[in-house]
């Protein structure tokens, strides 16, 4: 059998975490999930696309 590392204290820690600051959770995931798909699997034409998408969210966020 394998030998768990986290133990069943702080599994339950992080889980209480995670519901108590869902949102904060989702950001950093999404983030996280930006940034994999930049270095890992975007081309030029993606780059591209997202340039123009972060300029515009850029002037929205500007204007308020």
């Amino acid at each position: 059998m394998t030998e768990q590392k986290t133990s069943e204290a702080q599994k339950r820690a992080t889980q209480a975490y995670r519901e108590k600051n869902r949102e904060k959770t989702r950001k950093q995931s999404a983030k996280s999930a930006a940034k994999t798909y930049i270095n890992k699997y975007c081309d030029l034409v993606d780059l591209a696309e997202l340039k123009q998408l972060m300029a515009a969210r850029e002037k929205e966020l500007q204007g308020e």
